[in-house]
């Protein structure tokens, strides 16, 4: 899996107009790396089970019966999970070191916390806000508890 991560992350990959006339000769090439990325992905065992993929895709209502499929979204889910929280761990680390300072501190234990995730998760586009607190309505102490 990490020489799929590699190969989606190779400068080789990034589609332009000037580069059209090598594609017909990069083709063959292509064809090769997505047969090594889904001959990869039978060996790929995720950190999130599939079954939950499947629930959420199907409630998107996306439907289809190729596993592979139902892996690489899972693949990409992985993917993005991780990589959000490599940066809430980095935020974390930034905060706690300005707060407390290098010398001061454990540096094995990190709290992740709401501001660091929601930090990370804005730059993917996801924005995080705290719901808006509602009190439920007030109870009638006049009429007293029945029995």
């Amino acid at each position: 899996v990490r020489g799929c991560m590699a190969m989606a992350q190779s400068p080789g990959n990034k589609a332009s107009a000037s580069a059209a006339p090598a594609a017909a000769d990069q083709a063959p090439l292509a064809k090769v790396e997505v047969e090594d990325l889904l001959a990869a992905m039978d060996d790929f065992v995720p950190t999130i089970p599939e079954e939950i993929i499947e629930h959420y895709l199907r409630q998107t209502g996306f439907q289809t019966s190729d596993e592979r499929l139902v892996k690489l979204v899972t693949l990409a889910t992985q993917k993005f999970a991780t990589d959000v929280l490599q940066e809430s761990l980095q935020k974390s680390k930034w905060r706690r070191e300005t707060t407390r300072g290098k010398d001061r501190g454990d540096d094995r234990w990190h709290m992740l916390t709401t501001e660091d995730l929601s930090e990370a998760l804005k730059e993917h586009g996801v924005n995080v806000s705290k719901p808006v607190y509602y009190a439920d309505r007030e109870l009638d102490t006049s009429a007293g508890l029945q029995e």
